[in-house]
């Protein structure tokens, strides 16, 4: 009887008790999201503020908001991750080639106070890739087994991977902003 007594005092006096001293946003009504430094074309900074504005951690503002989100990408690398044989003009002769690549790319992501200026959270560096296919580009390869998604050269293929290259590290920095501590 005394262990449940206790039990209960003790449950009901820590109603809404969490360790740490709560999350960054919980202080902060709404954030600015400067153009991404070496996004070139917008897709990651229009990616960003899609994010933010669906999660609805904080409001988005083009100016004025509270909290600034800072944001720089290095130059993308990618890397062949599959490969098939090719056979060379019906022969019997066959050539490894690449059929797939991953492509990465890393931010630097700071969360600054823009009344006091003051970092609140990193510079951390976030990683993103993504994998995708690509018809080898061999003008003597006459035989192909083509597989879903392997519908292009690699160059265009890689500009096609670049959007859900984007969407996926805004997801990451804005899931890294919304439980960070």
């Amino acid at each position: 009887m005394r262990v449940l007594v206790s039990f209960l005092i003790l449950l009901t006096s820590c109603s809404g008790y969490h360790f740490g001293h709560g999350g960054v946003m919980e202080r902060y009504c709404s954030i600015c999201v400067p153009f991404v430094e070496g996004d070139n074309n917008g897709q990651l900074t229009n990616a960003l503020i899609s994010q933010i504005s669906s999660q609805g951690i904080l409001a988005y503002r083009s100016c004025g908001a509270d909290l600034l989100l800072k944001v720089c990408i290095f130059e993308p690398s990618d890397e062949n991750i599959g490969f098939n044989y090719a056979s060379i003009n019906d022969e019997d002769a066959k050539v490894v080639v690449a059929n797939e690549a991953r492509l990465s790319i890393v931010a630097r992501v700071s969360l600054i106070e823009r009344s006091s200026q003051k970092c609140l959270l990193g510079p951390i560096e976030i990683l993103s890739s993504i994998a995708y296919d690509f018809e080898p580009d061999l003008s003597n390869v006459t035989n192909h087994n083509f597989a879903i998604g392997q519908l292009e050269m690699n160059s265009l293929a890689k500009d096609a991977a670049f959007p859900p290259l984007y969407n996926l590290l805004a997801q990451k920095i804005v899931d890294y902003l919304a439980h960070s501590w």
